[in-house]
């Protein structure tokens, strides 16, 4: 009887692994957020915001603030995003666009993959519209049939400003009942307009107003005198056949002296007779203080800057002891004149600058020192403040 024996052969030990368990993963929420408490409210905006406590474990794709005139307002109602963000998870949101004197209700909202969460509910309330403020200076451009007045809204009382201007009448207190100067800006800021068409000698109230949603707001009631107007001719002493030449330099004349025959009448009280010449020998342009002009040929000087010039030499600017005896270490002597002067640069404490023939600023020395038509009107009542100040050779002062 034969055995059989059989033997395993063990060549290494084979160990089996313990089972891996799948890792844990957390579900995804939704984000908590909390709502900030609500800051600089006005008329038609406010600010706010939130801060997200827990993304629910997702990364926050949204956030912001919804608002409704009701309460519980969600994501279906206006919607404001974010205009900074910290690192913290704290968001800051502009609310804009709203009613004034009206209740809103806001909560911060934070969007995360699954869903929205949303912070406590604030509500708050727009503030009331009130009156514009103005800032309106006391009126110092004033001629005969012209003055000018400065104004300013410094606070538009909550709502847009759509419509401004000045209102004026012989009457205390006018209204837009009464004469009314639209300016054709809107908004706040400064502004200057012109009132037209005016009697000379004559007392007049004016007031600024505004117009914003709660209705027409009006500055405090100024009042102002106008001055006689002005009584200026001239003679424009011409060739009999005039040449190519000087028709051309006639035109140019011409338009400069009626337009300065305007200005000086209708913003000075002077009274005065020229006469003009063209003498192509003259070099630019010169005048005495019997009202005698000349011209030469060049055109730069054919225009309205060097016509008030000369017709300020013949009123009497230069061209008298008088001003001579005004003009003290450079500058003039004359109390008016130099009030005025500070209230048109806005300073305390100027003079004029003047020497033996002229005066500056806005004595129009220069083609280069006129900026706008403001710069002529200044060199008229500044000529009138002269008058004032006992200015021969332009008429008697009769205010």
């Amino acid at each position: 009887m034969v055995s059989i024996l059989f033997v395993q052969c063990e060549k290494g030990k084979t160990e089996v692994p313990e089972p891996i368990s799948p890792p844990v993963i957390s579900a995804v929420v939704i984000p908590k957020v909390a709502t900030k408490a609500i800051s600089s409210i006005t008329t038609v905006s406010a600010a706010s915001g939130g801060i997200t406590i827990d993304n629910g474990g997702a990364p926050i794709t949204d956030r912001g603030l919804v608002l409704s005139l009701s309460p519980n307002p969600t994501l279906n109602d206006t919607k404001f995003g974010i205009t900074s963000v910290a690192g913290s998870g704290e968001f800051i949101s502009e609310i804009t666009g709203l009613k004034a004197s009206t209740k809103y209700y806001i909560k911060s909202y934070a969007t995360n993959r699954v869903g929205t969460g949303y912070g406590d509910e604030i509500t708050f309330t727009t503030t009331l519209i009130g009156s514009a403020t103005f800032n309106i200076k006391p009126l110092y451009i004033v001629g005969a049939t012209v003055a000018a007045c400065d104004v300013e809204i410094t606070n538009d009382g909550g709502d847009n400003i759509t419509e401004r201007g000045l209102v004026y009448s012989l009457a205390q207190n006018p209204t837009v009942n009464d004469t009314k100067v639209k300016h054709n800006n809107v908004g706040l800021g400064k502004y200057r307009l012109t009132l037209k068409d005016l009697l000379e000698k004559t007392n007049y109230h004016v007031r600024a107003y505004a117009i914003n949603a709660k209705g027409v707001s009006y500055s405090d009631d100024l009042t102002f005198k106008t001055i006689p107007k002005g009584k200026i001719t001239y003679t424009f002493n011409k060739a009999t056949n005039p040449n190519a030449e000087q028709l051309a330099a006639y035109a140019r004349l011409q338009v400069a002296i009626d337009s300065a025959v305007w200005y000086l009448s209708n913003y000075t009280s002077a009274t005065k007779h020229v006469w003009l010449n063209y003498e192509v020998g003259t070099p630019t342009a010169d005048a005495n203080n019997e009202g005698w002009m000349r011209f030469g040929s060049n055109s730069g000087y054919q225009n309205l800057r060097t016509m008030l010039h000369e017709m300020n030499h013949t009123l009497g600017t230069g061209t008298t002891d008088w001003w001579k005896g005004k003009i003290i270490g450079g500058k003039f002597q004359g109390q008016h004149t130099n009030d005025l002067l500070n209230k048109i640069q806005n300073s305390n404490g100027a003079q004029l600058s003047g020497d033996t023939q002229h005066w500056w600023p806005f004595g129009l020395n220069q083609n280069s020192e006129v900026t706008s038509s403001w710069d002529y009107v200044y060199n008229c009542i500044l000529i009138e403040a002269m008058r004032k100040d006992g200015l021969t050779h332009s008429g008697p002062y009769n205010p």
